[in-house]
């Protein structure tokens, strides 16, 4: 690396560093403050223990916009103090100098997306999971779907439940259509309650119907009835999660489990399309600062600074109005989460190369 380079990478990351940590404690203090009458009742340590795993959410949050000041302020001192007109006196043009930035911005959002599909994740469940039970008061059992659960199991079965304590693994009300590869209803089972015991379900109080070959409707009643299922009761719960608690592939099997059941996954197909985008915006808004900040001239960053929030506020506005658009099928989830970056890429690389050598 050269020296020039090692030089401006010093710059950038002095600011870069400052500006995540200032960004990560406004976070977590706005945080704190939308949640303080909830704090009230509970220990100091569970209000720590809550923070130290949601601070690197935060940080994920907050690193598009410490790139985006990082590179706006690093290269505007530069400016400030003509050492970038002294490096295009020494015949390098604008891109060439901002490349060492630009390797930053990509490395950031790398490892955004590293962290995002390991550590962030798992400290996001601890960090929701000791809220809703400790703070919140909601039992485990309550995140999920416990009533009027419609279910396609394995074997072209469908299962109506009434009521279903994932606790115990009791069902109150159950009703398990069994049809044949054209759709046919080659039996429906009945039963007051079913428990899940030994890896199996037993179904109490209930009755079979089916169709006998000679086209008579069969009924016969059973007291205690074993029916094989693969699924589990928390397979039937569909547990409700948050996409940032989940990895990719996690969130990949949790779209596939919906689109089994009948539900609409969509919005989970979109939060899986937006993980990689929002990592990668940390590029772009590298992009964007460079842009600004080779225009700052000596007139200061400060001048420009106001411009550069303004267009932080506009891609953030875009980007919800894009994931939005996503979940309601207006776009495709691909689309709705890669389309604030594609525009603003297009936007900042192509000012960043107009800028005169």
């Amino acid at each position: 690396m050269r020296i020039l380079d090692r030089y401006i990478v010093r710059e950038f990351l002095g600011v870069f560093v400052f500006s995540l940590a200032i960004f990560i404690a406004l976070s977590a203090i706005v945080d704190l403050f939308d949640r303080l009458s909830r704090f009230f009742d509970v220990s100091g340590m569970v209000v720590i223990q809550y923070y130290m795993n949601r601070l690197p959410w935060f940080g994920f949050q907050v690193l598009p916009v410490a790139v985006l000041l990082a590179a706006l302020f690093s290269l505007g001192k530069m400016a400030r103090y003509n050492e970038l007109l002294a490096m295009k006196m020494g015949r390098l043009n604008s891109f060439r100098i901002v490349v060492p930035l630009l390797v930053l911005g990509l490395v950031v959002s790398f490892a955004a997306l590293i962290l995002g599909e390991s550590i962030i994740p798992r400290m996001n469940e601890r960090a929701l999971n000791a809220y809703r039970v400790k703070v919140q008061k909601v039992a485990p059992f309550q995140r999920t779907k416990d009533n009027d659960i419609w279910y396609r199991a394995k074997g072209n079965r469908f299962l109506h439940i009434s009521l279903l304590d994932t606790t115990s693994g009791n069902i109150r009300g159950l009703t398990l259509f069994e049809l044949s590869p054209d759709f046919a209803l080659l039996r429906r089972i009945d039963a007051r309650e079913a428990r899940w015991q030994n890896g199996q379900w037993l179904l109490q109080d209930g009755e079979i119907s089916w169709t006998g070959p000679d086209g008579t409707y069969r009924v016969n009643s059973f007291t205690n009835f074993t029916l094989y299922l693969d699924e589990k009761p928390i397979d039937l719960a569909q547990v409700m999660r948050e996409s940032e608690e989940m990895s990719s592939g996690e969130l990949r099997e949790y779209i596939e489990k919906l689109a089994k059941t009948g539900a609409n996954s969509v919005r989970y197909q979109v939060d899986l399309a937006a993980k990689g985008s929002t990592a990668f915006s940390s590029l772009v808004m590298a992009l964007i600062g460079i842009a600004f900040a080779l225009r700052t001239g000596k007139r200061g960053v400060m001048t420009w600074t106001g411009a550069c929030v303004v267009v932080a506020i506009c891609y953030s506005i875009l980007n919800s109005f894009s994931i939005s658009l996503g979940r309601g099928g207006v776009l495709s989830p691909v689309v709705a989460a890669w389309l604030p970056n594609a525009l603003f890429t297009a936007a900042g690389l192509g000012s960043v190369l107009r800028v005169k050598s």
